[in-house]
């Protein structure tokens, strides 16, 4: 009897997550992909379950919500139903139980996940929904993204998006600061800024991706030709990685985070700067919308190497990137919704809310803020990207450097040599 009562409580509880996770319009799908069980075949009245990026909720709620309005209006059959529900933390849980929506976001080949989410037949490939004359608007970088072993599983990125620097303008007028032109001119420009009680730059410590900017911005200036030689399964050399994690720990190391950067997330930090109480920030041209919503007098530049070269980084914007799930019961319909999204009216609608960099001609650019993100000399590589393509089934140094590497680089436990010492096992791991 005792038995027979803890079943029940068993089952009475995960009848109460499973309608928690359904409430504000989807959260977790049923097991068989979330659609309207009485949806037909197509042609019929449907469902589609998506999942949007929770992450960056606040720069995409609006351009969604008129995206997904186009969508039905050209499909008067389909509806979507989005929620904006989807971390890695949910993702995981869906996988796991095979209860993923109809459609949803992805970071195409930014990371490993699509990969594996392929391989494991959890998502379907889409070659046979986009034509070559839809492929033909979109440079090869950019049909690259979407494929795992020459199949597309994802819809086709309109944007580039690379982490810059953002900054006060007023408060660089203030001190008589010039945007700097190289590395040594940067230091000196927080070095100033600190001697005048300004808290240089605003940075989350309290996050794996919240920490990543700095490295991403600092990279290739250091490291570039290494990160090619990750792609090509070459050696790195030792050198320049130790200078380029030195100079990680001396940002937090000279105080140009403040004090108490290692409590703040991404949030917190975005939040410090636009409140006026840092002079710079990290962050990439897809948060745009959040500083030029503000009263701030916001400027941006890349951020200069040692040798003066302006670096962007490699990345395509993953904002209207989905996949579609294998357990889709209405698979024509998603991949219609994933399809529209690699389209130039999804991409104006999204470019007119926020601002993004094109790498397609015919999106019309929304103002001269474009301008800005366009004043870079160089695409360098994404260092996450590098060591991502340098993963095997034992070693993954990206997750190495997010979780262990640059928190312990942050908090001064571990020098520049050591940090690369560790990746250098890492990588020879067979």
């Amino acid at each position: 009897m005792l038995k027979w009562k803890s079943l029940m409580a068993v089952l009475a509880i995960a009848a109460l997550f499973i309608a928690g996770c359904s409430k504000n319009g989807g959260g977790a799908s049923s097991p068989s992909g979330g659609s309207d069980p009485s949806a037909g075949s197509s042609g019929q009245k449907v469902t589609l379950k998506v999942w949007g990026d929770l992450a960056n909720q606040a720069v995409l709620e609006e351009p969604f919500k008129k995206i997904n309005e186009a969508f039905m209006a050209k499909h008067p059959n389909i509806k979507i139903d989005y929620d904006f529900a989807q971390n890695d933390d949910s993702l995981n849980v869906a996988l796991q139980a095979n209860s993923l929506p109809d459609a949803f976001f992805v970071q195409g080949n930014k990371s490993t996940k699509m990969k594996e989410m392929a391989k494991a037949g959890q998502i379907i490939p889409l070659d046979e929904y986009f034509t070559d004359a839809d492929k033909s608007r979109f440079p090869e970088e950019a049909i690259n993204y979407t494929l795992v072993d020459g199949k597309m599983y994802c819809s086709i990125p309109s944007f580039f998006d690379y982490a810059m620097v953002y900054y006060n303008k007023d408060i660089f007028a203030k001190y008589g600061l010039n945007v700097p032109k190289t590395l040594d001119e940067f230091v000196k420009t927080a070095d100033t800024l600190l001697s005048h009680g300004v808290t240089p730059i605003a940075v989350g410590g309290n996050g794996d991706f919240d920490r990543y900017w700095p490295i991403q911005e600092l990279a290739p200036g250091f490291i570039n030709e290494d990160m090619i030689a990750l792609y090509e399964g070459k050696p790195i050399n030792e050198a320049r990685m130790t200078e380029l994690f030195d100079t990680y720990r001396a940002f937090a190391e000279k105080g140009y985070y403040g004090k108490d950067f290692i409590a703040m997330d991404g949030k917190a930090a975005q939040l410090a700067f636009t409140s006026g109480k840092t002079a710079m920030i990290f962050d990439g041209t897809w948060s745009n919308s959040i500083y030029a919503g503000t009263s701030l007098n916001i400027g941006r530049f890349a951020m200069p190497g040692k040798d003066g070269v302006r670096y962007a980084q490699e990345g395509m914007n993953n904002f209207t990137t989905y996949a579609v799930a294998a357990t889709s019961k209405h698979p024509k319909e998603a991949a219609e919704y994933v399809k529209f999204l690699s389209s130039l009216e999804a991409a104006q609608i999204l470019e007119d809310a926020n601002g993004h960099v094109p790498i397609v001609k015919d999106i019309k650019p929304k103002d001269e803020i474009v301008s800005e993100f366009s004043a870079f000399d160089k695409i360098g590589k994404n260092i996450y990207h590098a060591f991502s393509a340098a993963a095997t089934e034992k070693s993954k140094p990206q997750d190495l450097l997010l979780t262990d590497i640059l928190p312990k680089l942050m908090t001064k436990k571990i020098t520049g040599a050591e940090a690369t010492q560790l990746l250098q096992q890492e990588l020879a791991k067979k």
